[in-house]
């Protein structure tokens, strides 16, 4: 039943023993009541007031949002860690639909499914203005009331940001300057000595300077990685500038960028002319390695063979080049690089606390972005499987699923235009810890996941901003930082007030 969630000394295996007693469909004749006894009653109690086996039904038990809609998936859909089944194999679907209309449901608009169909196109950099919530001002979440404030502004198209310490934010601006801010002003100057970056001039260029990332042990050796578009003085068959996705370190002196190191480049047989799709973000796990995401380009046939640095991600020691133990080692027809591969262009990747995983926000075309945990040497489809179709309308793939191919853990159809994607960690938003932050560049929100294991089990849309924002951070105050690209600000999210369940 929704949000269950019982304690975690109760062995899932017997749970799942006892809950077929009341599982069994009911008749069409049954009425509503009786629907819940034969089904719930048994692990939530008569009058919903909880048992040993699982918690009482009430908007203060609900883990998972708590819509009317939130309820229907939750039943159907199951919560496989916290040992409840999917209702979905024995019950229709307007039995589940019945009994989640018994149950206390949360008011709010209902997020959009994953399986949803639509004609409706969110291009993820050339989507209208949408109305925006006005800051500063408080905002109410299912958790909070949201304080949103102005941290920083008078920036252009914002796209990272990482805090050097306590007091000290560096900020990347697309257009190719580093800027700082400190104790919330901003610096007048850009820092001086930062490598020239490709950038287009047309209205959909994405090509620029891109992530921030501060080496796992920065504190000792000042290592800070910059990712951008790199370009070549050569251009293409149609005149274009050829560029390809590139990584150097380097470190602050005073306001200057000093001790550059190229730590990812691509042969430049491979750079091309398309100003889109350069992926451009990078994590590190709790090893050092350093992983870097390089879009298709706009060559989506190149993605899925590993001879290609285009549509993968890499893994990297920094300094050393491949990890050894990378999938893809010793094969001649393949780069030492790649971690996986057949992405579009991933834009968001972060390791989920406490478990190791890296999971990665990815652009689709018509619809089919996703949230995927990445694999060692998974292959996730691009081009010949997707959940999207072509800009025009037209099928671009029959396939939504292969063999061997990765499923993603969501995916959004339309397309959200998902971006960057952060797990929340610190005291500000204890309701919040573990759960993934993501922003979706099209209707411009900062989005919140819940995740029980693999699966995405709600999500909620928390801000609207005025400007696409590129990437939210967790700052070591604990409050959530939202960086925008026009107006370019950096805004900033504390709990004003942990709303009544």
């Amino acid at each position: 039943m929704p949000d269950v969630h019982p304690p975690t000394s109760l062995p899932a295996a017997i749970l799942l023993a006892v809950l077929p007693v009341f599982a069994a469909p009911a008749t069409a004749q049954t009425d509503n009541a009786a629907l819940y006894q034969r089904n719930c009653a048994g692990c939530h109690g008569p009058e919903r007031q909880g048992t040993g086996l699982g918690p009482p039904l009430s908007l203060a038990s609900y883990r998972y949002g708590g819509t009317r809609a939130d309820i229907v998936r939750v039943i159907g859909n199951g919560i496989a860690s916290q040992g409840m089944p999917a209702f979905g194999a024995t019950l229709s679907a307007g039995e589940i639909t019945a009994l989640a209309g018994l149950l206390p449901a949360r008011d709010g608009d209902r997020a959009p499914e994953a399986d949803e169909d639509t004609d409706e196109e969110a291009a993820e950099e050339d989507a209208p203005p949408r109305e925006f919530d006005a800051v500063p001002g408080v905002h109410d979440t299912l958790d909070y009331a949201l304080r949103v404030e102005l941290f920083a502004d008078g920036l252009e198209t914002v796209w990272s940001m990482a805090f050097l310490d306590a007091d000290t934010v560096l900020v990347s601006e697309r257009t190719g300057r580093l800027r700082v801010v400190r104790r919330g002003v901003l610096q007048p100057q850009p820092v001086t000595g930062v490598p020239p970056v490709y950038v287009h001039d047309h209205r959909w260029n994405q090509a620029g300077l891109f992530d921030i990332a501060l080496d796992p042990d920065y504190a000792r050796n000042g290592w800070i990685y910059l990712s951008y578009a790199h370009p070549l003085e050569a251009t293409g068959p149609e005149g274009g500038r050829l560029a390809m996705t590139r990584v150097v370190r380097g470190r602050l002196r005073g306001n200057a960028w000093v001790d550059q190191e190229t730590v990812y480049e691509a042969d430049h047989a491979h750079y091309g002319e398309p100003f889109w799709h350069f992926g451009g973000r990078m994590a590190f796990d709790p090893q050092g390695h350093l992983y870097v995401s390089v879009g298709d380009r706009g060559v989506q046939e190149f993605s899925r063979e590993p001879g290609r640095p285009s549509g993968k991600i890499h893994r990297l020691r920094p300094g050393a080049g491949a990890a050894p133990d990378n999938p893809f080692a010793g094969q001649a027809d393949a780069l030492a690089t790649v971690y996986s591969l057949g992405h579009r262009n991933p834009q968001g990747m972060a390791f989920e606390p406490g478990t190791g995983r890296l999971w990665a926000t990815e652009h689709g075309p018509r619809g089919g972005d996703e949230f995927n945990i990445v694999r060692r040497g998974g292959d996730y489809g691009w081009p010949v499987v997707s959940h999207g179709i072509n800009y025009d309308g037209t099928v671009l793939t029959p396939d939504r699923r292969a063999d061997g191919v990765e499923q993603p853990a969501w995916f959004w159809r339309p397309s959200i235009g998902v971006s960057g994607l952060a797990f929340y960690h610190g005291a500000q938003f204890p309701l919040w810890r573990g759960k993934a932050l993501v922003t979706a560049l099209a209707p411009r929100q900062l989005r919140l996941l819940t995740l029980d294991g693999e699966r995405v089990q709600h999500e909620e849309v928390v801000l609207t901003t005025q400007g696409r924002p590129y990437e939210p951070v967790v700052g070591p105050d604990g409050a959530i930082y939202i960086v925008t690209d026009d107006p370019g600000q950096i805004l900033r999210l504390t709990a004003q007030q942990e709303r009544p369940q």
